[in-house]
């Protein structure tokens, strides 16, 4: 078996019968056997990494065999269309209002959530959600809905920078420095104003595993309410830790304890325990 890069061909097996390279870019012309097609795909994927040596990117890669075996029993379903998959529907509301428990929302009846395609999805559902919470705020009070602004970390993960840019939100980002390692409230009057449609606070900075103080960025847009009549809403990007937190600091208020906290976002395939990629959103209301 020989490699010809000039002719951006993949080299295959011996099977009689069958040439022995292929097109890679572009349809073949004859048909090959399935044992072919899986031994070409197969190989091209022993070149990644081995994911269960992966420590960069907090991505679950073990799953016991009742749950690799669920994962197969859903492969064939279309769990958007609901009418014909209500109760695989209704697993996946028991998972979200089981999150919400969790996170202490004031009523899980009145939550609402999903699953999401990893917890980038998520994150943009919650920013999408705090955009047209001011865009009706706005509306109602007969004032311009253009120029919105999202205040963040500058330690932020690169979703919420992608969100800014897909949805045209201003990005302000609050610098981490020697004094302030973390996003905590410091100066927070500085960065919003009436066109902020929110805070993101970060439950496990991907650079650290530190924790932001929710409580305490809630506190300050507690005082700047009070001398602004601003009603800014927090987004907690769980991140990795909105599945650790509640069982190893039960004592930290950091979720819908906090009133200002409107959304919580989270991976699955990070401390959740299941294989890539799944995310999770529930609203307090």
């Amino acid at each position: 078996m020989t490699h010809r890069p000039d002719d951006a061909l993949t080299p295959v097996f011996d099977r009689a019968g069958e040439a022995t390279r292929r097109p890679r870019d572009r349809f073949p012309r004859t048909p090959e056997l399935p044992e072919t097609a899986y031994q070409i795909v197969h190989d091209e994927m022993m070149l990644d990494g081995n994911a269960r040596m992966n420590l960069a990117t907090f991505v679950g890669t073990w799953m016991d065999e009742h749950a690799d075996r669920l994962y197969a029993d859903a492969y064939d379903k279309n769990m958007i269309d609901k009418d014909e998959y209500p109760r695989t529907a209704e697993i996946e509301r028991t998972c979200w209002r089981m999150l919400a428990d969790l996170w202490h929302a004031p009523s899980v009846d009145g939550a609402a959530g999903t699953s999401t395609i990893g917890s980038s999805e998520a994150c943009m559902l919650g920013g999408l959600a705090l955009k047209r919470r001011w865009q009706h705020a706005r509306r109602a009070a007969g004032t311009s809905t253009e120029k919105p602004n999202l205040v963040m970390s500058s330690a932020v993960q690169v979703c919420w920078e992608k969100f800014c840019n897909y949805w045209d939100v201003e990005a302000r980002y609050v610098p981490v420095t020697d004094e302030h390692p973390v996003f905590d409230g410091h100066d927070l009057a500085d960065y919003v104003d009436e066109n902020t449609i929110g805070v993101v606070a970060i439950l496990g900075v991907t650079y650290t595993g530190a924790y932001e103080p929710v409580a305490s960025i809630s506190r300050a847009l507690d005082a700047i309410e009070q001398t602004t009549g601003l009603d800014i809403a927090i987004h907690v990007d769980g991140a990795s830790g909105a599945m650790v937190a509640p069982f190893l600091r039960p004592e930290l208020e950091w979720d819908f304890r906090l009133e200002r906290v409107h959304s919580i976002s989270t991976s699955g395939h990070k401390y959740g325990g299941v294989y890539p990629g799944v995310g999770w959103i529930v609203w307090r209301e």
